[in-house]
């Protein structure tokens, strides 16, 4: 597919238009089982309602927010919104609005750079600061037993997946490297990146070991300057060896100028001041060495100019911060963790680049 259909196709897929008639129709024709969805959301998220009559408006509002604007009833739960007016909900983007906004930001051209870990590799390669192979099922088995001869343990990360799916750590490599590496393709649906595993300096360490703890920073690339957009760390929970929120990590946003953690949540909207496996301290944190970090991403931003939003993941190692990950459609999850809406600001950043949603 061309670039140009490339775009259209999002575009399409991400207009207000198409999507909001995509959610009144799909509400006036899934009523009941979104009832059942909302009423569990309730449940899950443990929003304080007196009695029947308060759980059925409280459903009833949760289904119009969807109904009209798209907000899941997760997002209703963790934006806080029972309680709130309607003008100041739709200060808040919701998760299928993002998508339209980096389509904004980004051009299409791009995707592949992002979405395929080897491109991004292959552009990004020297800042990652350490060891990283590609395989799929026609070659790269012979790197492969190259590369566990040099690393007893490394990370698998699936080709084209996201949000941590996927992802395992290998701690030891069985004796029959071919027939285990052939598992492997397969669980990796037959692509994979094998990569030397980050070791995380222990300030960072200390509040989940079994996760590299990794800092989301959000750029945007104005014509002759780089913003550093609420940047949030992102915290493990469960002996999980992923930090995503998806996963049960706990998203802590960061201050832009101090580097401060200021404020702490999951993905069910419940607020932390300490972690509660660890103990260690969240709020009050300040991130090592955060000016260097604020410098690499935005030195990151300058590699693929024509991408103006990018999410950067990045870990603090003994030689210095590197890169994780790039992500060109990275979600606006600090809203969660700090209950304020980010419509206004992002609206703002696109007016200054000419382009709006």
């Amino acid at each position: 597919m061309g670039n140009k259909a490339m775009e259209l196709k999002q575009n399409i897929k991400n207009n207000r238009i198409v999507r909001h008639t995509y959610y009144f129709l799909y509400e006036l024709t899934h009523r009941k089982a979104l009832k059942e969805k909302a009423s569990k959301a309730i449940d899950d998220f443990q929003i304080p309602c007196k009695g029947s009559e308060e759980r059925a408006a409280l459903i009833s509002d949760m289904l119009r927010m969807c109904r009209y604007y798209g907000y899941t009833f997760d997002e209703y739960a963790c934006f806080g919104f029972k309680g709130l007016g309607d003008k100041k909900r739709r200060t808040f983007v919701s998760d299928w609005e993002h998508l339209g906004y980096a389509c904004a930001f980004n051009d299409a051209k791009n995707d592949d750079v992002f979405d395929d870990k080897w491109q991004t590799f292959s552009r990004f390669g020297k800042y990652y600061g350490r060891d990283v192979i590609f395989c799929d099922e026609k070659a790269g088995f012979d790197a492969f037993s190259e590369f566990v001869k040099k690393h007893s343990s490394y990370i698998i990360k699936p080709l084209n997946l996201s949000c941590g799916n996927g992802v395992r750590i290998i701690s030891e490599t069985p004796e029959d490297v071919e027939a285990f590496y052939e598992k492997l393709l397969e669980e990796c649906l037959g692509s994979m990146v094998v990569e030397e595993l980050i070791v995380q300096i222990d300030e960072m360490a200390k509040f989940h070991p079994s996760s590299v703890n990794t800092i989301r920073i959000p750029t945007v690339r104005l014509d002759d300057q780089v913003l550093v957009v609420n940047p949030f760390m992102r915290i493990g929970q469960h002996g999980k060896n992923v930090d995503n929120a998806g996963a049960g990590g706990i998203i802590c946003p960061v201050n832009v100028e101090s580097g401060e953690l200021f404020a702490a949540a999951d993905e069910f909207g419940k607020s932390y001041t300490v972690h509660p496996e660890s103990g260690e301290k969240i709020i009050g944190f300040t991130v090592p060495r955060w000016e260097e970090a604020k410098a690499l991403v935005k030195e990151l931003a300058t590699v693929v100019p024509s991408n103006r939003y990018t999410g950067w993941d990045v870990a603090l190692t003994e030689k210095g911060w590197v890169m994780v990950e790039a992500n060109r459609r990275g979600q606006f999850v600090w809203q969660m963790a700090t209950k304020i809406g980010f419509r206004d600001e992002v609206n703002s950043l696109l007016k200054k680049i000419h382009r709006k949603y």
